[in-house]
């Protein structure tokens, strides 16, 4: 996905981004049915004749979607190939970046709209830090996947394409060893 990374990012030179994103837009839909449903009390309460309070509800009901959906364009997440981050804020920014080597483990989750809508949430457990998440992205298995590719932290859930183990060796040296200690501990047990 190329998409234009906010200047509050702070990127090196040397850094490659590898993914970008931001939460979906349909995240904002339970603030448009309640604004949709407060315009509605408006109107329904001005046809009886009280003007002023269709003045005050009315934009305060259009306000609600509006600021969720500003809201929401101001998340940014970026993956590059040293870090993680995520830029929050329109008028005011927060950046937060984690290097790869600070994450320690990773998980996904969808409920049951993410799942049949292709959306969730993917949590980044960080060494010495507090966790950081990913909300309501497209494909989080996938982008779990990449991340957990790029820490050399495949589980095999996150869909990760190789197998490669980080324990050296083969299960034939392993069997060995095995007997070695076996052989070792009977001639201790003596």
């Amino acid at each position: 996905m190329t998409e234009a990374i906010d200047s509050a990012i702070p990127l090196d030179a040397t850094e490659s981004v590898e993914w970008t994103g931001r939460p979906r837009i349909t995240t904002i839909l339970p603030a448009v049915v309640a604004g949709v449903l407060l315009a509605g009390f408006g109107i329904a309460v001005s046809v009886s004749g009280e003007t002023l309070l269709f003045l005050a509800v009315v934009p305060f009901a259009l306000a609600i979607p509006v600021w969720q959906y500003i809201a929401l364009q101001g998340v940014q997440y970026v993956v590059t190939d040293e870090a993680l981050y995520v830029k929050r804020g329109v008028l005011t920014r927060s950046v937060t970046q984690a290097n790869l080597e600070t994450v320690q483990n990773s998980a996904f989750e969808q409920d049951i709209t993410g799942s049949i809508f292709g959306y969730g949430t993917v949590t980044f457990e960080l060494a010495g830090g507090d966790d950081l998440s990913f909300r309501a992205i497209e494909d989080p298995r996938a982008i779990r996947a990449l991340v957990d590719r790029a820490t050399s932290n495949d589980d095999g859930i996150s869909g990760g394409d190789w197998g490669q183990s980080a324990i050296p060796g083969d299960l034939s040296q392993w069997q060995e060893i095995r007997e070695e200690i076996r052989a070792i501990r009977s001639s201790l047990d003596r």
